[in-house]
């Protein structure tokens, strides 16, 4: 069977998905939901931004509970219809949005969190969307890594400041190695064409993208972040502080819509496959980076206290690195009031 080629949407689906830094927000804006004309004259518009070219490509449990119908319909029986606004250039992007505050809510990785709150934004998170999410490696077949000790020397493409730059350095530090040790290049958007061009030997990348490039003949995956919580980036639904107080109705609704979507996973596994699949990304990538093996307890909405601590160690990376100038208590950050206030709602 031929292969397809995903290597353009790959790399491109990294960085928007998990980077921290960019220019200014290039927005693709998409509403959705339906009501009569009446209701419409009701409702509140709530702005929700995600790294992706289309702002309707939400990330782990919120692309769930949208690809399901339940973050409409929660917000709708809330009296509120989204707006889906993308950015192209990712976290930073998202973060300028929030403090001209053009941005209500997004769905974002750790580590644009982090700067957000080092920078002085009142933004905090309120709840989770992915406690583990995976991350990984993939090695050139000509690069002769077979292993993460072999990455010593090597050419390896992350980018600087984001969750890919973060997870490189943990998994280095796993296996006795440091940055030092390798030479970074900092391309990612064109990681998947430098590894199969021989310009690189390796490239970090979201569980998505390592499992696409192995698949497009990119190279073979070196290892991933699946079941190591440590290595493991976290995703989370985060608001301005202002916002969540004057709609704490708005914020529950995007909680229960993310704890049905949890919940159906859990019960329905594969029709939940089928719901987040496309012509780019199967059922199959699917049935990978959420193993049914492994449960879904990672997809709980709840904020856990050892999410806070995994954060406080990226402050300090992040710190350390330069790539933030203040210390960061991500204890202070999180609010799961809302959360418990939605939980009276669940289904028990």
């Amino acid at each position: 069977m031929k292969k397809k080629n995903w290597m353009p949407g790959i790399m491109l689906a990294a960085v928007l998905a998990l980077t921290g830094c960019g220019g200014a927000a290039q927005a693709n804006n998409a509403d959705t939901g339906s009501s009569s004309d009446t209701q419409k004259s009701e409702e509140k518009i709530i702005k929700i931004g995600s790294p992706t070219t289309d702002g309707t490509q939400l990330v782990e449990n919120a692309g769930l509970a949208y690809r399901l119908g339940y973050l409409d319909e929660e917000l709708e029986k809330a009296g509120y219809k989204a707006q889906y606004i993308g950015f192209a250039q990712g976290g930073t992007a998202i973060n300028e949005a929030f403090a001209s505050g053009q941005l209500d809510v997004a769905f974002v990785g750790d580590v644009p969190e982090i700067i957000a709150k080092s920078n002085g934004l009142e933004v905090e998170l309120f709840a989770n969307l992915n406690s583990e999410a995976e991350m990984g490696i993939v090695a050139g077949k000509n690069s002769g890594i077979k292993k993460p000790a072999d990455l010593k020397g090597k050419k390896v493409v992350a980018a600087y400041g984001t969750v890919t730059y973060v997870y490189l350095n943990n998994l280095l530090q796993a296996n006795g190695l440091s940055l030092d040790d390798v030479e970074v290049i900092n391309d990612i958007a064109n990681g998947g064409t430098l590894v199969a061009s021989g310009n690189a030997d390796a490239v970090v990348s979201t569980g998505t993208g390592v499992w696409q490039m192995s698949h497009s003949g990119v190279g073979d995956i070196l290892t991933t972040s699946q079941g190591d919580a440590d290595l493991s980036p976290q995703f989370f639904a985060m608001g301005r502080t202002n916002y969540l107080k004057e709609n704490k109705a708005a914020a529950e609704a995007i909680i229960r819509a993310l704890q049905r979507a949890k919940e159906f996973i859990a019960q329905n596994p594969e029709k939940a496959y089928e719901a987040l699949a496309t012509s780019d990304n199967p059922k199959e990538l699917y049935e990978s980076i959420y193993p049914k093996e492994s449960g879904f307890d990672n997809l709980d909405p709840k904020i856990k206290e050892e999410q806070a601590d995994r954060l406080n160690s990226i402050a300090k990376f992040l710190l350390g690195n330069g790539i933030i100038s203040k210390d960061v208590d991500a204890k202070s950050a999180i609010n799961n009031d809302y959360y418990e206030e939605a939980g009276k709602m669940f289904t028990k």
